[in-house]
């Protein structure tokens, strides 16, 4: 378990990834992977945040659910919970200096790459997303949260704001449920994870009400760019720290 200081540390996170995330879509995983990993070491990070992120997603759901899009959730979503669950299975194998070079490889390689598909030559059609949810469910095993390279395809689509937010946040809510599930299977979610991940979940639903009020009145362009910044400077300290 924590102790104070790290308690601190993580719920400040949990707050502040949350806050981004409900404004720019993505961002509140991306930024609490290195933390958890760096506090609570980096096998802990993907069960705490699977909790974290299940709460943090249905909170995500639920301030949008009026604009979600289905046909799209459930076009991802076939492809990913059962990608997902293969992923998690393979994740158990995995070692932790593997672990921190993978997940410090995508930090890296996420922001330059969702910036390449964002650069409007990307055409994306409703019967692509069965295809989408089974690429990022495997990835997502090993690196939790794939917001920053899965964002281009739902913009692509045509998704905006609200609808965008909670059609995304119900395709994460499936692929952390389905993750959690193989986790308790093998054992890995203990108590300890759990009290953590719901601790900082909790605080992640608090973040993303105040976000979903702040999502008309300010600029997305100053949080990608700060998220960007962040997530390169992560990644940095898990391949170098």
């Amino acid at each position: 378990m924590p102790d104070p200081i790290a308690w601190v540390v993580l719920l400040l996170a949990a707050l502040g990834g949350s806050l981004i995330g409900g404004i720019a879509g993505f961002g509140a995983g991306i930024i609490l992977l290195p933390i958890v990993a760096t506090v609570l070491g980096v096998h802990a990070a993907v069960p705490v945040l699977t909790v974290t992120m299940l709460l943090g997603n249905l909170s995500r759901v639920w301030w949008s659910r009026h604009e979600l899009d289905r046909a799209v959730a459930a076009r991802f979503l076939l492809g990913a919970i059962p990608a997902t669950a293969l992923g998690t299975v393979l994740y158990a194998g995995v070692t932790g200096d593997t672990l921190r070079v993978v997940i410090g490889c995508f930090l890296l390689v996420a922001s330059p790459l969702r910036r390449v598909l964002s650069s409007g030559r990307l055409r994306v059609r409703l019967a692509h997303f069965p295809a989408l949810g089974a690429v990022f469910g495997a990835l997502s095993a090993l690196v939790v949260t794939t917001g920053p390279v899965v964002t281009p395809f739902f913009l692509a689509y045509g998704l905006r704001r609200g609808t965008y937010i909670a059609s995304e946040a119900v395709c994460a809510f499936g692929m952390h449920l389905a993750r959690g599930a193989v986790l308790a299977r093998y054992r890995l979610l203990t108590w300890e994870t759990l009290v953590v991940g719901l601790a900082l979940g909790a605080t992640m639903f608090a973040g993303s009400w105040v976000a979903r009020r702040l999502l008309d009145r300010v600029s997305d362009r100053v949080f990608l760019v700060v998220v960007e910044v962040l997530v390169v400077l992560m990644g940095l300290h898990m391949l170098l720290g």
